[in-house]
């Protein structure tokens, strides 16, 4: 029993890669707020759908910036 709660554990503790900030409640549906890594702005998010167990389910990252003056940017927005 003992093994199973420390795996358990191992998983609850997973942590975002840089610049994948959010805020948020994590329920469906809720209003998720990313911010670019470079200058800070708000970033509108990004779905993207991902195959598990047969299904497809919906993964929420962030998009592209859309700040004229950031440099991540696409090269359509830079100034």
């Amino acid at each position: 029993m003992a093994r199973h709660a420390q795996h358990t554990t191992s998983q609850q503790t997973k942590t975002r890669p840089p610049g994948e900030e959010r805020t948020g409640t994590g329920r469906a549906g809720a209003a998720l707020d990313y911010t670019c890594p470079s200058c800070g702005h708000h970033v509108p998010a990004e779905v993207t759908r991902h195959k598990t167990l047969g299904i497809y389910v919906p993964v929420w990252r962030r998009g592209t910036c859309h700040n004229p003056d950031c440099s991540a940017a696409g090269p359509e927005r830079q100034r």
